[in-house]
């Protein structure tokens, strides 16, 4: 018994890194299940040092709520409406937002998205029926 743990641990340290990461390294492609077409972040978006990282998760929020307020005043749940264009979320941010304090950031984060929770479940029963869900 003791002789088979050992064969299997030395495989184990013995088997090249590239066999064993195969399948396990996360990418960047995402495959989503409906609207495929979606308009990509900005790369200054993505490569925003750690540190950063609440600027991106604000406008991200922005762009959200901007997106199911879109659906809601269109009355239809399109690839185009719910899924726009970053520019305005970004601008949005860059006119308001930018000065602020990452405490405030992180506030006004979860402001954003407690509007887009609530707007959210008012377009979800249209996007549901149009299959963008």
């Amino acid at each position: 018994m003791k002789i088979k743990k050992l064969i299997a641990v030395a495989c184990v340290f013995f088997t090249p890194s590239a066999v064993l990461s195969q399948g396990l390294v996360p990418t960047l492609d995402r495959e989503y299940e409906f609207c495929q077409e979606r308009p990509p972040e900005p790369d200054w978006m993505q490569n925003l040092e750690a540190r950063e990282s609440h600027k991106r998760l604000l406008i991200q929020a922005i762009y959200r709520l901007e997106g199911y307020e879109r659906v809601a005043e269109a009355g239809n749940c399109g690839c185009d409406t719910l899924y726009p264009s970053w520019d305005h979320a970004v601008q949005r941010f860059n006119d308001n937002y930018l000065h602020l304090e990452q405490f405030d950031l992180m506030q006004t984060r979860r402001e954003f998205q407690n509007q887009g929770n609530a707007v959210r479940r008012s377009v979800r029963a249209l996007c549901e029926a149009e299959g963008n869900w």
